[in-house]
């Protein structure tokens, strides 16, 4: 009995998952710089629509947005932070050494439009000689 061979046992067929980790990490990359993101929706700003056609201008670096829960936002390259609109001037002071003084304006189509006129001459006192509105164009 001592000299019986003992049997190699031996592996079955196995699936190399290192490729589907690449495959999925692909994916994953692929997906986030395909990727959009509204900076509206997250807000909770419903744009307006209009018939006019888009546009092209040069990017805006500055927006206030305006919720319809009247919260205001100051949008920047860098972040988008809440800020008070009885401060308005010295929120956008830093814009007064900048040779360009214009500020594209959000807010949500179900707002009061006194609301809008009123925050536009706010601006207008703080030295914002350009008001650009943001609207939805409809695929004229």
């Amino acid at each position: 009995m001592r000299n019986m061979r003992r049997r190699r046992r031996t592996r079955g067929p196995e699936i190399s998952m290192l490729n589907l980790i690449d495959i999925i990490f692909t994916m994953l990359i692929f997906f986030m710089v395909a990727t959009t993101f509204n900076v509206y929706s997250n807000l909770g700003i419903n744009v307006p629509d209009s018939e006019m056609k888009k546009t092209e201008t040069k990017e805006q670096k500055v927006e206030i947005l305006l919720n319809k829960n009247k919260e205001y936002f100051l949008k920047t390259d860098s972040a988008v932070r809440k800020i008070d609109v009885n401060n308005l001037e010295a929120e956008v002071s830093f814009l007064k050494n900048t040779k360009e003084k214009n500020i594209t304006l959000t807010a949500d189509k179900e707002l009061e439009y006194g609301m809008i006129i009123e925050l536009m001459g706010k601006l207008k006192n703080a030295g914002i000689k350009d008001i650009n509105l943001n609207i939805q164009a409809t695929g004229v």
